[in-house]
C-alpha cells in the first residue's frame, strides 16, 4: 500500500491526471505564486492536487509505472492496484482517514461522500524544485515629523560668520574697468571694425580689390545713323538723305556689384488632400485629368503602404491650411479626406 502512495505521487510530478481504477482520479492543476498581503507570505508556483470520484475507468498509465518500476507483469500489477482500493474502501466505511503520502487525505463527510484534503508540503511542479514558501515581516518606516526630528536632533547650532572683504578684487576690478571701457568704447566710436576682414588670416590687413576689365580695343567708334531734318532749301539738292555722325565711345567699366541668390526654400508637405485612391495606375491617371478639366490642382503622389496609386488636389506644409482648403473641396469632391506622411 506504501508503494502505491509512492507511485501516484511520482506520476503527478510529470502528469496532470492519475487515475486509480475503481476508486478516482488524482487532477492537478497549475496555480501562479502568490503573496498574502496581510501575512505577508510568499508562496512558490505549485500544483493544487484535487479528487475526482467520477474518473475510475483504468488508463493504464498506474499499471504500467508499477511494471516498469517494480519488474511486475500487467496483471500482478492489476492485483495490486485492486488490493489497494479494496483496502482504502474498508478504511473509509469503518470511518477512518486514508492517507496516501504526499499527496493528500481521502475521508468520508456526513453524507458519506468521499473527501480529499491535499497535501500543502508537497510541490509536485518541477519547475519550483528548490522554491519554498516564506515569510517576511513588515517595513517599518517612521513618518516625515519624526525621521525630520532625528535628522536634526543631534545637530548644534551653527554660528553665523562674517564674511571677510576681499579688497584686492575691488582694487583689480577698479584698474580693469577704465581698460574695458577703452577696448570697446575706441572701436565703436572710430572706423576700426569696418575695414576688419573677419575671413583673413590677418584681418587688419588691407586687402587689394582687383576690378576687371574687359578688352576693348583703343579709339573704338561706334557710327550712328540720325534721320536729316527734310530742309531743302538749306541743303544742294544733290546731298544725300541721311548724314553718317561718328561718335568716340570710351571703354564701359563692368559692374562689380555681386548679387547673390538665396537658395531655394525646401518646403516639406506633409499634408495631402486625398480625393481618391486607385490599384490601376492609368484609372488614376484618368482621375487626373477628370479634375484638372474642373480646374483642380490633382496630380499623382505616390502609392501608400498597401500599394494603391494616391491622387492629391493639394499639398500643404500645415494642418490648419490643409483642413480650410478640404472644405472648399468637398463641395466639389465630397468624399476627399486629408493625409499625413
Amino acid at each position: 500500500m506504501q508503494k502505491v502512495d509512492k507511485h501516484i505521487s511520482e506520476l503527478l510530478y510529470g502528469h496532470d491526471c492519475v487515475i486509480v481504477p475503481e476508486l478516482g482520479g488524482f487532477v492537478a492543476n497549475y496555480a501562479p505564486a502568490k503573496i498574502h498581503p496581510v501575512q505577508h507570505s510568499f508562496t512558490p508556483p505549485s500544483k493544487n492536487i484535487v479528487f475526482n470520484k467520477n474518473l475510475k475507468n483504468n488508463d493504464g498509465l498506474l499499471a504500467n509505472q508499477i511494471v516498469t518500476t517494480e519488474n511486475k507483469t500487467y496483471p500482478e500489477a492489476l492485483k495490486y492496484i485492486q488490493h489497494f482500493v479494496e483496502n482504502a474502501n474498508l478504511q473509509l466505511k469503518k470511518g477512518s482517514k486514508v492517507k496516501i503520502d504526499e499527496v493528500g487525505t481521502l475521508f468520508l463527510d456526513v453524507e458519506r461522500n468521499i473527501q480529499f484534503e491535499p497535501d500543502t508540503k508537497t510541490n509536485h511542479l518541477p519547475d519550483a524544485f528548490g522554491l519554498a514558501a516564506f515569510q517576511s515581516p513588515a517595513i517599518k518606516r517612521d513618518n516625515i515629523s519624526k525621521r525630520i526630528e532625528k535628522e536634526f536632533k543631534d545637530r548644534g547650532a551653527v554660528p553665523a560668520e562674517r564674511k571677510k572683504i576681499n579688497v584686492k578684487r575691488y582694487v583689480a576690478l577698479a584698474i580693469a574697468m577704465p581698460l574695458i571701457f577703452a577696448m570697446v568704447w575706441i572701436p565703436l566710436k572710430t572706423d576700426l571694425l569696418k575695414h576688419i576682414n573677419y575671413a583673413s588670416l590677418n584681418p587688419f590687413a588691407s586687402k587689394e580689390v582687383k576690378t576687371v576689365t574687359p578688352d576693348v580695343p583703343k579709339n573704338t567708334t561706334l557710327v550712328v545713323i540720325a534721320p536729316v531734318k527734310k530742309d531743302t532749301a538749306a541743303m544742294p539738292a544733290n546731298a544725300a538723305e541721311t548724314l553718317a555722325t561718328t561718335t568716340t565711345v570710351e571703354p564701359v567699366k563692368p559692374d562689380t556689384t555681386r548679387v547673390v541668390t538665396a537658395p531655394p526654400v525646401n518646403v516639406d508637405y506633409k499634408f495631402h488632400l486625398v480625393a481618391g485612391c486607385f490599384q490601376i495606375e492609368n484609372n488614376a491617371v484618368k482621375f487626373v485629368a477628370s479634375l484638372q478639366s474642373q480646374n483642380i490642382a490633382a496630380s499623382i503622389i505616390g502609392q501608400n503602404d498597401k500599394g494603391l496609386f494616391v491622387v492629391s488636389c493639394g499639398d500643404f506644409a500645415t494642418r490648419k491650411e490643409a483642413n480650410d482648403q478640404l472644405e472648399i473641396l468637398r463641395k466639389s469632391q465630397p468624399n476627399a479626406w486629408l493625409y499625413k506622411n
